[in-house]
């Protein structure tokens, strides 16, 4: 679906005047990808209260086939060889505490060791933050769709943030938040998909394809909440969803430029679907 710059402006200006009414009336009722998959949410459900569950939640084919990636090892691997940072390289075997959750997929990878898909992919955006963007000391960072908290423990090793916003669907933030707690992640906030963010701003905002992966009136609500009072962004965008209308690649940087945030469409670090792409700003 492509939008001009006459529709953009029309539908973020009905976002706007619908928004007050929609977290007042608590009856805002978007989809995701994710949300539309009974498995997936009975697993995360289950995971926390069950503690056979919870040691072996990504192993679940209705969760690893969300979550998880299981491909791509050797093309991980070789990236973080190339181009991986000495904060996060000195620290893989600190971070390999990550796949000590849930039973994932591990394989033994030439130059990592032994590792899941899912916790090389996660180094490699952490790599990419630190290699992309000066923040400041004690970020404040916001993630929307966080998976099982991979991204936020990854960057917890090598970015002391004083708080870390999550934002997810609310059947799936208390296993990110009993993930996290038991890798001892300190300053992670899980916060109703509605809420407001407690900042007038944030330093950097991470999505890794989940806001893609909102319909088109969730993804213009995280935007006028959200995306715009973060002074810096990350987001790997899946621009190949067809199950509810969404905004286009195109209609989304239209969107950001409108808001002067300058962003620049770069390729997938390591490509997992021809059309992914990432999207970074920084108007600092």
């Amino acid at each position: 679906m492509q939008l001009n710059k006459i529709t953009l402006q029309k539908f973020f200006l009905s976002i706007c005047l619908i928004l007050p009414t929609i977290l007042i009336s608590g009856e805002y009722s978007g989809q995701s990808c994710t949300s539309i998959i009974p498995g997936y949410i009975r697993i995360c459900k289950k995971a926390v209260k069950n503690k056979h569950c919870f040691q072996t939640f990504r192993s679940f084919p209705e969760y690893s086939g969300v979550v998880e990636c299981n491909y791509a090892h050797n093309e991980f691997d070789s990236y973080l060889l190339t181009n991986g940072s000495s904060q996060l390289l000195d620290n893989l075997e600190f971070i390999r505490k990550l796949d000590t959750i849930g039973n994932p997929f591990i394989v033994e990878n030439k130059n990592m060791g032994q590792f899941s898909g899912t916790t090389l992919r996660y180094i490699i955006v952490a790599n990419q933050i630190l290699n992309f963007f000066t923040l400041p000391e004690n970020p404040k960072i916001a993630e929307i769709g966080a998976g099982f908290g991979g991204e936020c423990f990854v960057l917890s090793t090598c970015i002391p943030f004083s708080n870390y916003y999550i934002f997810d669907l609310n059947e799936v933030t208390p296993l990110i938040d009993k993930v996290l707690k038991t890798l001892s992640v300190n300053n992670a906030q899980m916060m109703n998909p509605l809420s407001e963010l407690p900042d007038e701003n944030i330093d950097l905002l991470i999505s890794n394809y989940a806001f893609s992966e909102c319909d088109l009136t969730t993804q213009l609500d995280y935007f006028h909440r959200v995306l715009k009072k973060a002074d810096r962004g990350y987001i790997l965008f899946n621009d190949t969803i067809d199950q509810f209308d969404t905004l286009s690649l195109d209609s989304f940087v239209q969107l950001l430029e409108n808001e002067g945030m300058n962003p620049k469409v770069l390729e997938e670090p390591v490509s997992t679907h021809p059309k992914n792409v990432l999207i970074v700003w920084d108007r600092t």
